[in-house]
């Protein structure tokens, strides 16, 4: 149970700090870099659903996919017998921005009024921003080891 919890708390730590950097990139450069902005708004114009509705859907998406992640990387560590570091970090948070950038342009490409942003901008702060991630989750997990 304390596994399950110290994943958890990792990933919940993580994916805030990654959502600070992604907001505060969208406020510098005036664009809707918001993750949970921009969830929260494919669910709006896909189920008709209320802006409260659509704003609490938008930040549950963003927290349960950084959690996927947490235990992904989790596992990946098991598998390779290895112990979080700084290095492998910052390997799994360049290798989940790749998936996060295929996964969002898959959303844009097949949406049929996908929320405006510059895309292009929007991928490069994503890979960054997952780069964050998998370095504060790394820190992270081998402090709550």
């Amino acid at each position: 149970m304390k596994s399950v919890r110290n994943t958890l708390l990792c990933s919940i730590v993580a994916t805030s700090t990654m959502t600070l950097f992604s907001y505060s990139i969208s406020k510098k450069e005036g664009e809707n870099f918001e993750e949970p902005k921009l969830l929260g708004n494919f669910v709006k114009k896909t189920f008709q659903t209320s802006k409260k509705a659509s704003a609490f859907s938008g930040w549950g998406l963003h927290y349960l996919t950084g959690v996927v992640f947490a235990v992904v990387y989790k596992l990946l560590l098991g598998s390779a017998n290895k112990r979080p570091s700084a290095a492998n970090g910052l390997l799994y948070g360049t290798l989940a921005g790749g998936a996060g950038v295929v996964s969002w342009d898959i959303l844009f490409k097949n949406h049929r009024n996908p929320p405006q942003t510059d895309r292009k901008g929007f991928y490069t702060q994503l890979v960054i921003a997952h780069i964050i991630f998998g370095l504060t989750l790394s820190a992270f997990r081998e402090k709550n080891r």
